[in-house]
């Protein structure tokens, strides 16, 4: 059929709906779509509220067709169908209607005309923004909730624009489904009665959901109140672990895909820390189990290592190319500039090419595959023809260098540079494969928690339906639920599966990062400013309904360009996770642990946060004031309830940085916290012996060394609180910053 042939059928099916203003109604709203396809209104029925900016003449749709867009500008109901057409195009999109008490479901069932490239199926300007759930798509306050939920997982779902905020459903023709079946349900409800809803929802449209016994979504549990390690764990590591869990209250570990796994793909294993493989692994998980902790399996399952057998001999061809290429000319096996008949200025090594940051270092992303050779290259050549690789290295990754014919193809994979592996083309069953090994050891070994690692690396020309993908081809396979599913993306489709979200990377990575651009030392971000954008993070995941976390979080001793954790780095994380009521991910090692003094105190400072939290035995006044950004606070624990105060760092005591101390207002007095993080050493305050009284984190009362009528206390690795309830903080502080500081006499033994 032409064009114009199209064009007029589309006329006339649209001329057989009723021409007028279109009114949809359900138990819960009432919508009303203009004659020109823009917004009338969106009442929710329980309240009379208005919840769209109906002021904005907003079309309810957009395609794309020949790269341009074209918003809606008729629109049309019959019965159960709903007819769009579009300015400037001669295509027609037909929408059936699905009427619930719980939702208004459109779903694309056909496309006249010209075809779109993507379309956004429905877009709604929202008024109520006090929350917006930009991966939930929601905006939603105290009384009520408008989300507009994906109804098929082709459909792509998340919040856009500025003024208006305006939630969208989206799908497209390629790569993956084609846009014929893609949906989106419209939900206006009570706040209260949403999750029920969306519970219901799921199940209705084949999402991938994640519930208990009882039908309760994992992220409504407890299971996602605790903290966890995120851990190297080997068979021999496992009793030291479960000490560490012991000794915090933490009793969920996360072991890192490189504990046991050596190649992802097929996840051959350790020989070094597994010797017994999948029995082994399967011993360690019961062990924790058997000490009433978790265990979550951190792992990939978009890619796969360049060491596998699914690269080595024959690197298989179900990987997602990202660039092509063919050969100029024959070339022989032992060839080192192979010529192409193709511009090569955008790929990785090109020194014209405008992506100038490559994961992992550009030399991961410097290959091509031939046939069945991986050929790496060091540069692209010549300068202003930019058509050669140039010293090249045959036969890589355990492939054969062979002879190639001009006129062969040559692909370029796309490269995760963290493990240094291949990413999955996940419209072939290469996806199925992996995703069924990876369930096989899951389930196998009862493993509780899951981190799918590397969502940002699929094949971004259907970037969000992919990250979905490969997690929901997993989960679906594993036989436990509910399981505490996390991962690196969470979209809107996972939503329904979710456990929690937030995770950041360590503080050290970031200062890192940090160093490598050149950044001036004095813009180098700080941990407690870390630990801040952890906290604005969480509090957006918040904003989707969805639990967050405060990690991950290490545990390090100093190194060349830190002094190592410090207590009060520690405890304003930990009163952060106490004020929101959120977990804290400690990503660190045994290793780093006990190379670090702090590390007692920082464990005990963990289980006595943990416990509080886990209890919920903070009043909500209290926790509220812990919330705020950028203050100090630190807990004294020498009554019967522990309390509060809010303190200020002392910039040296006694001329000493090593020695660190914070003060602050306590009960009409003040108090100081007092530590040294390098060595053990003497602190001589200028002070009256009788107006401080010592006290351990835990609220053991310490007695006090005088000398020349001045108190003399130990600064160690461990927090010692100074309480002066006759002194202001003035005086205090001024005791501390005229105190003398030396070191510690071996025979001195404080009681």
């Amino acid at each position: 059929m032409t064009r114009t042939h199209a064009f007029a059928a589309a006329l006339a099916l649209l001329c057989g709906f009723a021409s007028a203003d279109i009114t949809i109604e359900s138990s819960r709203a009432k919508l009303i779509i203009n004659d020109d396809a823009t917004w009338g209104s969106l009442v929710d029925l329980a309240t009379n509220r208005q919840c769209l900016v109906v002021d904005a003449k907003f079309p309810i749709a957009v395609i794309t067709v020949d790269g341009k867009h074209h918003a809606a500008t008729a629109a049309a109901r019959d019965d159960a169908s709903l007819a769009l057409t579009f300015d400037g195009t001669d295509t027609q999109l037909t929408y059936t209607l699905d009427i619930t008490d719980d939702w208004v479901r459109f779903r694309l069932d056909s496309v006249d005309g010209s075809r779109p490239t993507s379309v956004d199926l429905l877009q709604v300007p929202i008024g109520i923004t006090k929350n917006v759930g930009t991966r939930l798509n929601a905006g939603w306050d105290d009384q009520t909730v408008v989300c507009l939920m994906a109804a098929s997982t082709q459909t792509d779902c998340r919040v856009r624009g500025g003024k208006p905020r305006y939630l969208n459903a989206a799908a497209q023709d390629a790569p993956g489904p084609k846009l014929e079946g893609s949906a989106a349900a419209l939900i206006v409800c009570p706040t209260p009665e949403f999750k029920p809803i969306a519970r219901k929802a799921s199940h209705a449209f084949g999402l991938l959901t994640n519930e208990d016994a009882d039908g309760r979504p994992v992220k409504d549990t407890d299971l996602t109140r605790g903290s966890y390690w995120f851990l190297t764990v080997g068979e021999d590591d496992v009793d030291e672990v479960i000490e560490y869990c012991n000794k915090t209250g933490i009793k969920q570990v996360m072991m890192n895909s490189g504990s046991w796994c050596k190649s992802v793909g097929h996840y051959t294993f350790h020989e070094s820390r597994y010797p017994n493989g999948i029995e082994g692994l399967k011993t360690v998980v019961g062990k924790f189990h058997e000490n009433g902790v978790l265990v979550g399996m951190h792992t990939f399952v978009s890619k796969i290592s360049k060491i596998d057998e699914y690269v080595s001999p024959l690197p298989d061809p179900r990987f997602w190319t990202d660039r092509e290429m063919a050969l100029a000319a024959d070339i022989t096996g032992a060839q080192t500039e192979i010529p192409t008949a193709s511009d090569l200025r955008e790929w990785a090594g090109s020194p014209v090419a405008k992506q100038t940051r490559w994961e992992g270092g550009v030399a991961k992303h410097q290959e091509v595959i031939i046939g069945d050779e991986i050929v790496q290259y060091e540069s692209i050549g010549p300068e202003g023809e930019w058509n050669t690789f140039i010293h090249c290295k045959r036969g890589a990754w355990g492939t054969t260098a062979a002879a190639h014919p001009a006129g062969e193809a040559g692909r370029h994979y796309g490269v995760d540079g963290c493990i240094n592996g291949y990413i999955i083309d996940q419209e072939t069953d290469l996806m199925d494969e992996v995703a069924d090994r990876i369930a096989g050891i899951f389930n196998y070994c009862g493993f509780d928690m899951v981190y799918f690692d590397g969502g940002e690396d699929v094949d971004r020309r259907r970037f969000n339906h992919y990250v979905s993908n490969f997690q929901s081809q997993a989960v679906s396979r594993f036989s436990k639920r509910p399981i505490i599913h996390m991962g690196t993306i969470m979209t809107h489709l996972l939503w329904h599966s979710f456990a929690r979200s937030s995770t950041v990377d360590t503080y050290l990575n970031t200062l890192n990062g940090a160093v490598i651009s050149g950044a001036p030392v004095e813009d180098w971000p700080t941990v407690k400013e870390h630990i801040d954008k952890s906290v604005r993070y969480m509090l957006s995941v918040r904003a989707d309904m969805m639990p967050g976390e405060l990690g991950w979080f290490g545990i390090w001793p100093k190194g060349k360009n830190t002094d190592g954790l410090q207590l009060d780095e520690a405890e304003y994380l930990f009163c952060k996770s106490l004020g929101y009521d959120v977990p804290v991910s400690l990503q660190t090692s045994i290793a780093q642990m006990e190379s670090h003094p702090l590390t007692p105190e920082i464990l005990n400072m963990v289980a006595r946060y943990e416990s509080l939290r886990m209890a919920n035995a903070v009043p909500a006044d209290t926790g509220a004031a812990l919330q705020e950004m950028g203050a100090n606070f630190i807990m004294l624990n020498h009554s019967d309830e522990p309390t509060f105060a809010r303190v200020d760092e002392v910039s040296l005591v006694g001329g000493d940085h090593d020695v660190r101390a914070f003060v602050g207002p306590l009960d009409g007095g003040s108090v100081a916290t007092l530590w040294h993080y390098a060595r053990d050493a003497q602190v001589l305050l200028d002070l009256d012996p009788d107006d401080v009284q010592l006290f351990t984190f835990n609220g053991d009362r310490a007695d006090l060394q005088v000398e020349d009528g001045k108190p003399l206390i130990l600064a160690d690795s461990t927090r010692t609180a100074l309480v002066c309830p006759e002194l202001s903080v003035d005086e205090l502080r001024a005791g501390l910053e005229k105190a003398t500081v030396r070191p510690r006499p071996t025979e001195m033994i404080f009681v």
